[in-house]
């Protein structure tokens, strides 16, 4: 359906709404409509959203003012959600695509009402574990305690300590800490993935709490006993710490930036079971240097009067260089996706705005994923046609299979 028949039908719902208020005794005045992408910025910027995603930006959500008499004469304006629950359930009984704020699960949005994509709305109500920006996804719980293909070697007293394979324990160990598994006088470790006595202090510590078995006193095999007690303590979700097991070279403030996004897109893109999230994850980490790049470092020169990227006016290479944690590059692929998004004239203007706009630089990533079907060959486990289907060949196919590897070990697949 197009987005302007959908604007119609929500336009038509939003007219029953208000005289569904007015039988109940509400008065309503208006509220928000339409919010431009910079508009939406300076909301999660100021706390009052956590997506770039919102319904506002195809104007597809209202906010709604919603008055009670009261014994005055005066009137009293309402957010609460037993208040409005009368409304809130008269939405959603409109239509299987209405939302209501109030029934969103880590804040309520009472005068908040949209419209949304059917699957996803079908996906918010059956997956348990959902937060308000679309979602927290679910992951393995199979093999939970399986510590194959986390840490290549042992860490601890004359251990190779390979870097990667000490941060790994690092950052295991600082969420058993957080879950309070053990304590530390000197709190959480460096994730560094350098081996010395704080790490060594807490290694042991862990296994005096845990009651591991006296051979790995210090050291943490592969496939030991200790390791098994700390991949115990995963989230069951995938999260920023899970995401920064995975993502070791990423920054801590990108894990944290990129975090909700690539949870919302996974979910608004199909992206739905843990062998899709691995090779999702995969891909993005290799084409991004794990969430370090937003786009190319090169100029875009090279793509000058690319015709088969539809660079056909000058400074077109430049313009529309590689951007998103899958390059989005060339006029056409702008156009492209800036239509699919009802925002065309804004991405051909500020291009830009596909690296700065943190959902926009994922999403690029997961309209690709949708439009080139490569569900399908995830389902398959098909490492490379996957790769082919976005570099044209299997360039960097070793870093693409460690990351694999390292997600499907993480998520228990």
């Amino acid at each position: 359906m197009s987005l302007v028949r959908e604007q119609s039908i929500f336009l038509l719902h939003v007219a029953e709404l208000i005289k569904k208020a007015s039988e109940l005794g509400f008065l309503a005045s208006g509220g928000e409509l339409y919010r431009t992408t910079e508009q939406q910025a300076l909301h999660v910027k100021n706390g009052r959203s956590t997506t770039m995603n919102s319904q506002h930006l195809k104007r597809l959500a209202v906010d709604i003012n919603f008055f009670v008499p009261v014994p005055d004469g005066d009137l009293r304006l309402t957010y609460d959600v037993e208040d409005l629950r009368p409304l809130g359930e008269f939405w959603e009984g409109l239509d299987e695509a209405n939302c209501w704020g109030g029934n969103w699960s880590s804040f309520k949005d009472t005068p908040h009402f949209e419209r949304r994509d059917v699957k996803a709305v079908r996906s918010q109500l059956t997956s348990p574990n959902r937060s308000s920006f679309t979602g927290l996804v679910s992951v393995g719980t199979m093999g939970r305690s399986s510590a194959k293909g986390i840490i290549r070697e042992a860490v601890g007293p004359q251990c190779p300590n390979i870097r990667d394979d000490v941060e790994t324990v690092q950052r295991l160990l600082n969420i058993a800490l957080t879950k309070e598994i053990f304590s530390l006088e000197e709190g959480r470790l460096k994730t560094d993935g350098a081996f010395g006595p704080k790490t060594l202090s807490a290694i042991t510590t862990f296994q005096e709490a845990v009651a591991t078995e006296p051979t790995d006193s210090g050291k943490i095999d592969p496939e030991g006993h200790s390791m098994s007690k700390l991949l115990e303590n995963l989230p069951d979700h995938l999260d920023p710490e899970l995401l920064s097991l995975i993502f070791l070279r990423s920054s801590d403030d990108d894990i944290q930036t990129f975090s909700p996004a690539i949870i919302e897109v996974m979910s608004a893109r199909d992206i739905d079971s843990p062998l899709r999230y691995a090779h999702f994850l995969a891909q993005i980490g290799h084409e991004s240097g794990e969430l370090r790049f937003r786009e190319e470092i090169a100029s875009g020169q090279a793509y000058e009067g690319r015709s088969n990227l539809g660079n056909n006016q000058p400074g077109d290479g430049r313009k529309f260089k590689g951007r998103g944690l899958i390059q989005l590059t060339g006029r056409a692929n702008y156009t492209a996706y800036g239509r699919a998004m009802s925002c065309e004239d804004k991405i051909l203007s500020t291009p830009g705005i596909v690296a700065s706009d943190n959902y926009m630089c994922v999403d690029v990533a997961g309209w690709f994923w949708e439009r080139r079907a490569l569900n399908p060959l995830a389902d398959a486990d098909d490492l490379r046609a996957i790769t082919r289907k976005i570099n044209g060949g299997v360039n960097g196919i070793e870093n693409r299979e460690r990351l694999l590897n390292r997600a499907k070990a993480l998520l228990r697949i």
